[in-house]
């Protein structure tokens, strides 16, 4: 009875290791199609041509969390055409 119990129970721990590398890549997958998603709908910023703006409206609700996330980012980026113009005194 040892035995099976020992065998069942390494099956179980093979099966969560499994299950969580799965639900991590699929997380992983998710957040790609988020940037994706994000990146089609708000590309104007980028030079990207963007879809029609009343899908973009319509859709804007639903993309609060990633227009947030863009607006933390681009406080972390530094403007480096702005920091070679302000050593040159340029205005």
């Amino acid at each position: 009875m040892k035995l099976f119990e020992r065998i069942r129970k390494f099956f179980i721990g093979v099966e969560s290791g499994m299950r969580e590398t799965s639900v991590s890549l699929i997380e992983r997958e998710l957040e790609e199609y988020e940037n994706i998603f994000s990146l089609l709908t708000m590309g104007i910023f980028a030079g990207i041509p963007s879809p029609p703006t009343g899908i973009v409206i319509r859709i804007l609700p639903y993309m609060q969390r990633e227009v947030s996330v863009m607006m933390k980012k681009t406080k972390d980026l530094s403007d480096a055409f702005g920091d070679t113009a302000g050593m040159f005194d340029i205005t």
